[in-house]
């Protein structure tokens, strides 16, 4: 019996043993849970990570490239920059993007996170979005807000800010967002980016030509040999000039220089090449100083104003606000009946140009070529005619640049003051590049860059409150105020007195000068004859004249504020001390 109850303890070994077995399972089994939670962690964390690489590329991709897609203008579509109203719905990999900025980066991405060579990206999206930052005035070194946040999304879409009256809109801050999504794990990254910006034209500069010419009417012109016009010019420009300074640019920035590409050689003998018209015909090296607004004349060494790269940039600004224009209708210029001139120039009719939308003071309107018919690499043919802007109305715009052809700032041909605004007056940069003139390996018509051709002519009334480039040494730059008129029997009753008899006026010699003599050559002719000195004839003319040119003062005004506003952007990147991650949402 003892035996027995003995044997039955032999069981509780394996009781024990069970126990332990089921207490280090539910051990492993806790254990097991933790490392699959861990590895499902690991995956998460690594998802995470891919989205937040792919929204990393996306901000620094577009920081990039903003530089060279700066936005100007509002967008199509919504003006705001909400990422509701954008939609976060470009897969990576896809042909095109939904949005232009996303456009810009789809084949960047594309590269980077293939779905195609890497799986982890299946399906994975992205979205960027430029918010302006709402700097109202560009104030300080980095104005506006420096931290992102959501209500940030209902901003406008692009560099919108007006730093004041005049002013060029946009202080080169936008704020960047970008969101990716990756197997479901979304990151959004934030920052603001800056841009640098270059004026394409040096302020300093009002005109900037091969050659000028100042044509004062045919009335001046008449009396050219006659020992009288270097005086009256002389006189005339000295006290009403061509070209002005800006008078609020304040001291002590020079600004109203004219850059003329001939040297002083060429300026000072009769014939120059540099300089014709009225002027040409003077010859004289006071008159050609006045011209430039108190002898503010210097050499400009280089055949162009800008670089191609920065034309360039032109056509992509012209592009993005609607303003640029393949081909517009022109007119074929024509042999300049007056011989002082020494060039082609524009008829009495020119077409309009074709400006595609609407530009303003802060878009720039750029013409490809003026002209579809005539002779292809022709002179006059098609890329080297005429079109008309016409300032009847006063226009304001960044810059009207002409490629290649020539075009006319007109007016309604009355004289109205150069401080008018609102009539006979252009605000900005006029910039004939004059392309047909390059060699065709260089990308032009071959039309030879050595006999003087007007590109730019200001006629009419018109006025120019900026600046007028015209590249290449032949390129000449046409001022054709109002014609002056002359009063000839003004002119005769004030050179010839008449002669009391018994108490009574005889006006024999004046009345038979008046009635003999028809034009104003053989009024001068006259005059001179009859004993009037050169000095009392000119002074006589300019008592006419003088008001005249005084009231239409000078066809272009330099305007600092307009020319600056004129730029092209350079590198972007983000500011530092701005990126944020703003994680998913």
């Amino acid at each position: 019996m003892i035996r027995r109850l003995k044997s039955g303890e032999d069981g509780s070994a394996m009781i024990t043993a069970l126990l332990a077995t089921i207490m280090l399972l539910a051990l492993g089994m806790a254990l097991l849970s933790i490392v699959d939670t861990q590895a499902d962690q690991s995956a998460q964390e690594r998802t995470r990570d891919r989205a937040f690489n792919v929204s990393e590329t996306v901000l620094n991709s577009e920081a990039f490239v903003l530089g060279r897609n700066w936005p100007t203008t509002a967008p199509a579509g919504d003006p705001t920059c909400s990422a509701a109203g954008a939609g976060f719905d470009d897969p990576i990999g896809i042909a095109a993007g939904s949005t232009p900025a996303s456009e810009r980066l789809r084949r960047n991405l594309t590269e980077s996170y293939n779905p195609a060579t890497d799986p982890a990206y299946a399906g994975a999206t992205w979205q960027v979005n430029i918010c302006d930052d709402d700097d109202p005035d560009g104030s300080g070194p980095l104005p506006g807000p420096t931290v992102w946040n959501d209500s940030m999304l209902g901003h406008k879409a692009w560099d919108s800010e007006n730093n004041g009256p005049g002013k060029p809109k946009g202080n080169g801050r936008v704020w960047v967002r970008a969101q990716a999504t990756v197997a479901g794990k979304t990151r959004v990254l934030a920052g603001l980016v800056r841009v640098t910006k270059s004026p394409v034209v040096d302020s300093r500069y009002a005109l900037v030509a091969g050659g000028i010419s100042d044509d004062l009417g045919a009335s001046l012109n008449t009396i050219t040999n006659q020992g009288v016009l270097g005086q009256v010019v002389t006189d005339l420009f000295g006290s009403t000039k061509t070209v002005e300074v800006d008078p609020t640019a304040g001291a002590p920035t020079p600004n109203g220089i004219t850059g003329l590409r001939c040297g002083a050689a060429d300026i000072i003998g009769g014939g120059s090449p540099c300089v014709s018209g009225t002027l040409g015909a003077a010859a004289a090296v006071p008159v050609v100083a006045s011209l430039v607004t108190g002898d503010k004349i210097e050499n400009f060494p280089r055949t162009t104003s800008t670089p191609n790269r920065t034309i360039e940039q032109l056509r992509n600004q012209a592009r993005t606000s609607g303003t640029y224009t393949a081909v517009s209708a022109g007119t074929a210029p024509i042999t300049s009946s007056n011989p002082l001139n020494l060039t082609d120039t524009a008829p009495a009719s020119v077409t309009a140009c074709t400006i595609t939308g609407a530009p303003d003071q802060n878009t720039v309107a750029f013409v490809e070529q003026v002209g579809n018919t005539g002779a292809e690499n022709a002179v006059g043919g098609r890329g080297d005619q005429y079109c008309a802007i016409d300032v009847t109305v006063a226009k304001r715009y960044k810059a009207i640049v002409v490629a290649s052809g020539r075009v006319v700032i007109r007016g309604d041909n009355t004289t109205t003051a150069s401080t008018d605004t609102a009539r006979n007056n252009f605000t900005g940069v006029v910039y004939g590049l004059n392309l047909q003139r390059l060699d065709v390996d260089k990308g032009g018509r071959g039309l030879g860059d050595v006999t003087a051709r007007e590109v730019v002519r200001i006629d009419r009334g018109a006025h120019i409150q900026g600046a007028v480039h015209a590249d290449g040494r032949s390129a000449r730059v046409g001022s054709y105020p109002p014609p002056l008129t002359i009063n000839t029997n003004t002119l005769v009753d004030a050179l010839i007195p008449c002669v009391i008899v018994l108490g009574l006026p005889v006006c024999i010699l004046r009345d038979t000068i008046k009635a003999l003599t028809t034009g104003l050559t053989g009024i001068v002719d006259s005059l001179l004859n009859n004993g009037v000195s050169v000095t009392n004839l000119a002074n006589a003319l300019l008592t006419q004249v003088r008001p005249q040119r005084a009231s239409y003062g000078p066809a272009i005004t330099a305007n600092v504020a307009a020319i600056n506003a004129l730029t092209t952007y350079g590198p972007s990147a983000v500011v530092p001390g701005t990126f944020r991650d703003l994680q998913a949402r």
